[in-house]
């Protein structure tokens, strides 16, 4: 039983629980069903902004029904997955907040998928219907004859006549549905599935978590962490197939009865002329975002401006000091909770660097090999808890293995579950993949995640550190880094990857230069790769498992490359000759 909680935590577990408590005593268990009462309570309040185009939530209800009612009379039935690919625009919140009216199911496609990653995502929703925006068309048709779904079965919106199809537009079919409520709206039950929420796919192909009424519900964390009321204005900036844009931003604007402005695609030369325009008070940020704001030239916008709340998602403690100082924002609060969105933490008292304190009756944090990715077991085979100091992987208790339903694909949730950790034969637990500090008094802070860890020279080298220096250097933005194995050499050498914009402004003696002042001599990467772009996801994440798998091999890619040469002390062009000199062993390292 945990006994003791900080004043902060008190006061955010009482509104979350009287939260709760108002749904389910209202019996209001989806948002479409707030949204049709906003409708009657609020009618004239400004629900959407978008671009020069306001919604009230009256209007804005009146478009999810029109959504609501042509898929129900085309034979959408209660949990029939129906699958978008779209840019965040208004009309992905209607489809979205319509199908939930009938009980159905929206598998959110990520726009960056292609080939064969978009087929298997297409694939593991199985779904009766799809609808692409004109944007994505083109990467639709290239792989639509893959797929088994029919002609007839596929939609078209706001295209334009920009790119030619054979699909049915649905713009015009759909200004003569009915405007009326459906009836099954007060049909949802708490169980219901409503969204397939893909993840990033950094490690592999995405896979689909399942998200119902019930893990929807995290807008009520706005009220709760945020204090967020009907005052506010939320700015959505990142993409709504992510979780942070459509459960948890999108979500609290409709629980909190607030406004919401929504944005197309991030952008942060935009940002703060966008706060100003729309006079928003609050946001959502991943990571990176703070840091693409912090490289942007200082201005007069990013001063007296209304924004006061920032809920971010992996946010370093370097970076939360420069971005609050800076922009003297008044409140960040940090959130752990990955697309699976199970046991999250919650830094609710704003201590910099800190994702939240965790709770031994909900998770664990065990010891951890960080190269073999395998857990610490004692000599009697018990799994090791950490004690603090330690780094260890953070796992969350599944109060009924049976009922858990993580992804639509079971064998893929069964290879997250881990059993028998405490108890023989009666326990199991969420592994969540990522690697946590444990400090005094429970509190954590971010490690590497799996796999963002290699060792070489005999010494443990952390991707994050190295990218966070590198990133550091006035030039630079945005680098990968990650490890490459080397023939007869142990652990891993360091590469990096920069995009070839940035790598036009840096001068190769002036970059090694830094680095040596700037990291110890074994974390210095050996390989350097210039890259047209990064390959990214949704939450602005920079995709590694290509990079890695592609490595110096200059088989694999055509991308210049360069090798710190160990006796010329300089980076040199990684050609034929360089790198057969390094695989047959007559470069040593």
């Amino acid at each position: 039983m945990v006994d003791t909680y900080t004043f902060k935590e008190l006061e955010y577990k009482a509104r979350y629980d009287k939260a709760m408590e108002c749904l389910e005593k209202n019996r209001i268990f989806s948002l479409g069903h707030l949204i049709e009462n906003l409708s009657i309570e609020k009618p004239a309040k400004p629900a959407l902004y978008f671009e020069n185009s306001c919604w009230t939530w009256e209007e804005f209800n009146s478009e999810c029904n029109r959504y609501a009612n042509f898929f129900k009379n085309i034979g959408l039935d209660h949990q029939d997955r129906i699958a978008i690919m779209s840019e965040n625009c208004p009309d992905y919140l209607f489809i979205t907040m319509g199908i939930n009216k009938i009980q159905g199911v929206t598998a959110l496609i990520n726009v960056n998928q292609r080939k064969e990653a978009l087929i298997h995502a297409f694939s593991v929703a199985d779904p009766k219907y799809i609808i692409i925006d004109g944007e994505n068309l083109p990467h639709f048709t290239d792989i639509y004859n893959r797929l088994t779904i029919t002609m007839d079965k596929i939609f078209i919106f706001n295209n334009n006549d920009r790119f030619p199809h054979k699909f049915e537009e649905i713009d015009n079919i759909i200004k003569n549905c009915s405007r009326n409520n459906p009836k099954t709206t007060k049909n949802s039950t708490i169980e219901d599935t409503i969204l397939y929420i893909y993840t990033s796919g950094t490690t592999g192909l995405p896979k689909a978590v399942v998200t119902k009424n019930n893990t929807f519900y995290s807008g009520v964390l706005g009220h709760s962490i945020v204090k967020l009321n009907s005052s506010d204005i939320t700015y959505i900036s990142t993409p709504l197939y992510h979780s942070l844009g459509i459960s948890t931003l999108w979500s609290s604007v409709v629980f909190t009865q607030g406004s919401a402005v929504l944005r197309r695609k991030f952008s942060a030369s935009n940002f703060w002329k966008d706060i100003h325009k729309y006079k928003v008070s609050y946001t959502g940020v991943l990571g990176e975002i703070p840091r693409y704001l912090l490289n942007q030239p200082v201005s007069e916008l990013e001063k007296a401006h209304t924004l006061k709340k920032v809920l971010s998602l992996g946010l370093r403690k370097i970076i939360w000091d420069k971005f609050k100082s800076r922009f003297q924002i008044e409140h960040i609060y940090e959130v752990y909770g990955s697309t699976e969105g199970y046991g999250p933490l919650i830094n609710v008292d704003e201590i910099p660097g800190m994702v939240g304190r965790f709770d031994p009756e909900v998770h664990i944090l065990l010891k951890v090999n960080p190269e073999t990715e395998e857990f610490i077991q004692g000599k009697d085979g018990k799994y090791q808890k950490c004690i603090s100091g330690d780094i260890g992987m953070l796992l969350n208790l599944i109060e009924d293995p049976e009922l858990f339903d993580l992804y639509s694909d079971s064998t893929a949730t069964n290879r997250k579950i881990l059993r028998n950790v405490l108890k023989d034969d009666d326990d199991a637990y969420l592994m969540t993949g990522d690697l946590f500090l444990l400090h005094e008094d429970r509190w954590l802070s971010f490690a590497d995640r799996l796999g963002d860890t290699f060792r070489w020279k005999g010494e443990n080298v952390s991707t994050q550190e190295v990218e966070s220096m590198i990133n550091s250097h006035q030039y630079i933005t945005s680098c990968a880094v990650y490890g490459v194995s080397i023939p007869d050499s142990d652990g891993k050498a360091g590469m990096v990857a920069i995009d070839a914009d940035t790598f036009q402004k840096l001068d190769l003696v002036e970059i090694l230069a830094f680095m040596n002042a700037s990291l110890p001599k074994y974390a210095i990467p050996l390989f350097l790769r210039i890259l047209p772009n990064f390959d990214l996801t949704g939450s602005f994440k920079i995709i590694k498992r290509k990079l890695k798998s592609e490595g110096y091999n200059l088989e694999k890619t055509e991308d210049p490359l360069y090798f710190l040469h160990p006796i010329k002390k300089k980076y040199i062009k990684f050609d034929e000759t360089v790198y057969h000199n390094l695989r047959s062993g007559n470069i040593k390292l």
